[in-house]
């Protein structure tokens, strides 16, 4: 029997257009996830909500959730 996890993140991000962006650029990292990992994006204003659902070991999703933080950071910073 395997367990599901289920993370919900919540980043204010600052404004609409920033969220947009983001959400553009993370595209390409939510195709091809490993079976029993997902990821799901949406925007409400200034609010990017992340949610990961994972029936893998807890060490993946705890990489995948920190590659796609690190992700943000980086569009965060470029975009101002």
């Amino acid at each position: 029997m395997s367990t599901q996890v289920k993370v919900l993140l919540t980043l204010d991000l600052g404004n609409s257009e920033k969220v947009e962006s983001v959400m553009k650029a993370l595209i390409p990292d939510n195709i091809n996830f490993p079976r029993g990992l997902s990821m799901e994006m949406n925007a409400q204003g200034n609010i990017l909500l992340l949610s990961f659902k994972s029936s893998r070991k807890m060490q993946s999703l705890i990489s995948t959730i920190d590659e796609v933080l690190e992700h943000v950071s980086t569009m965060s910073r470029v975009l101002g």
